[in-house]
């Protein structure tokens, strides 16, 4: 309601206070020319209280961990998956040999795709893969450097 305070009023059979309401205030408008509502500007000039620096220090033990952290639970689950689908629609004993064959295939299966993907785009990847490119690179120059010699020889 209102937070201002109340009188007592003098009527019998009314509250003993009776709420005074509120004058509404009349909005104060300003009128501003169209050039000063363009040249309005803001500058906020406060230093930040707080900065957030992220460093990383790994090595290839941390990463292979984590690797097998995130990847084993994973491919458990679609090799227990993959065993029970067999069991249910191609009638595979569960408790037998097929369905363990099943499970460590799909696995194993799994967890190379995964292992040759997460390779491939490690730090350790990367650098075979650049020092592989490197190598072609300096294989291609060679081969061109060799032909243009015999070239100036007459050889071709």
């Amino acid at each position: 309601m209102c937070d201002q305070p109340t009188v007592p009023s003098t009527g019998k059979g009314k509250p003993k206070y009776a709420m005074i309401k509120p004058t509404p205030s009349a909005p104060v408008v300003r009128r501003m020319a169209p050039g000063e509502l363009q040249t309005i500007s803001q500058t906020i000039n406060v230093p930040q209280t707080a900065r957030l620096s992220v460093q990383m220090d790994t090595n290839a033990v941390d990463r292979s961990k984590g690797f097998l952290i995130a990847t084993v639970p994973l491919f458990a689950g679609l090799a227990l998956g993959l065993v029970l689908i067999s069991t249910f629609f191609f009638n595979v004993p569960f408790l037998s040999l097929t369905a363990l064959v099943i499970f460590w295939l799909s696995f194993v299966g799994a967890w190379l795709v995964a292992y040759g993907y997460t390779l491939a785009v490690s730090v350790e990847g990367i650098s075979l893969f650049e020092a592989k490119a490197n190598s072609r690179r300096l294989d291609r120059e060679q081969s061109e450097r060799w032909d243009y010699y015999k070239r100036l020889d007459g050889e071709k």
